[in-house]
């Protein structure tokens, strides 16, 4: 069955600015999220944290480019990994997608961030959030929109991150979340370690 979020005849995702090419809609959607990304903290400030505030993050950032930002995906997600030899991440089920991120995001609230120290706050929350990762809401910007998601509760919870830095770092979190999402054999070190960097540059 053919993957309904791409067009018919190309193997591009649907979207609302019509671009067929995956090279041009690539280089259209870092221009528009750019711009996002510039005030996105600011459009969040009141909002709670729970799967509502994340869907809405995904809806800003990408509701320019997509007509289903911040909706969850309704297909299984399939994507071999080169940090895993090929192998795919195993993503929630579309049918779980909404209890599972509401799990994980309640874990995060009810954690006494004042009470840990820096090394152990990065590993708490670089398990969390790997693991909230690993739900995959969406069918395209789940990384972006999970970082940014836990650089805000990170700021309204006293331990903010350098956002810039997991930006400038964006290809090593994404190896590092995949490598933090690999059932028994996860290996969190290498998100824990990025994670406490942006806490001690924040």
């Amino acid at each position: 069955m053919r993957d309904p979020y791409l067009f018919e005849n190309v193997d591009v995702l649907r979207n609302k600015l019509g671009i067929l090419d995956a090279k041009n809609l690539t280089e259209a959607e870092a221009n528009i999220t750019y711009i996002r990304f510039l005030d996105i903290d600011k459009a969040f400030e009141a909002a709670p944290f729970d799967f509502k505030r994340l869907c809405g993050i995904h809806a800003y950032i990408f509701g320019d480019i997509f007509d289903w930002a911040g909706k969850i995906r309704t297909i299984p997600m399939v994507k071999g990994e080169r940090v895993l030899g090929g192998d795919t991440v195993r993503y929630s089920h579309p049918d779980s997608i909404k209890t599972d991120a509401n799990k994980i995001i309640n874990k995060l609230i009810y954690i006494d961030w004042a009470q840990l120290n820096t090394a152990q706050t990065a590993e708490t929350f670089a398990e969390l959030i790997a693991t909230l990762w690993q739900v995959h809401p969406f069918r395209e910007g789940n990384t972006r929109t999970t970082i940014t998601f836990a650089t805000q509760f990170a700021v309204a919870y006293g331990f903010a991150m350098d956002k810039d830095f997991l930006r400038e770092s964006a290809a090593y979190v994404r190896d590092a979340l995949v490598k933090a999402s690999d059932g028994k054999y996860s290996d969190y070190s290498y998100l824990s370690k990025i994670f406490k960097d942006a806490i001690l540059r924040g």
